[in-house]
């Protein structure tokens, strides 16, 4: 995966199609990553993986979560979803996306999500004109193809 892949500002991504799949694709790496390091802290420290799991899913997949759409996108631009589907967050003129914007977006997604299942964020991307949700219009980033 290439240090901030090339935009294509011309094409933002879709809102419902290709940047839903990116997140859940992110979900499912993040979630199985947090169950098995859930699990193995489990029989290490409390000899029980399944506790272990359950607790970290509750606890630990959110913030895992949040700490990886920050520092994937704050290095590369996206994070694996993202680039598996071919997309890349950017700033608003177009250039590499920044740390704190990285970090800004990310954190707005709580507000996003509300009230269930991204209800702000879906519906914020369908009246903007770039397709932003609010963390990208409090981050002033858009998320675009890529043109590789």
């Amino acid at each position: 995966m290439e240090r901030h892949p090339n935009p294509d500002m011309d094409e933002y991504a879709g809102v419902l199609d290709r940047r839903l799949e990116a997140l859940f694709l992110d979900g499912i790496f993040v979630g199985l990553a947090v169950l098995g390091l859930g699990y193995l802290a489990g029989m290490l420290f409390a000899d029980s993986g399944i506790g272990g799991m359950f607790l970290a899913m509750s606890f630990g997949a959110p913030v895992a979560l949040l700490g990886y759409q920050v520092g994937m996108e704050g290095y590369y631009g996206q994070t694996l979803g993202k680039h598996l589907r071919g997309i890349v967050v950017v700033s608003r003129d177009g250039s590499d996306l920044t740390w704190g914007k990285a970090v800004v977006r990310n954190l707005l997604r709580i507000v996003d999500a509300l009230p269930a299942f991204y209800v702000v964020g879906v519906a914020a991307a369908y009246v903007t004109d770039d397709h932003q949700r609010i963390g990208d219009l409090a981050g002033q980033t858009v998320v675009v193809h890529t043109t590789d």
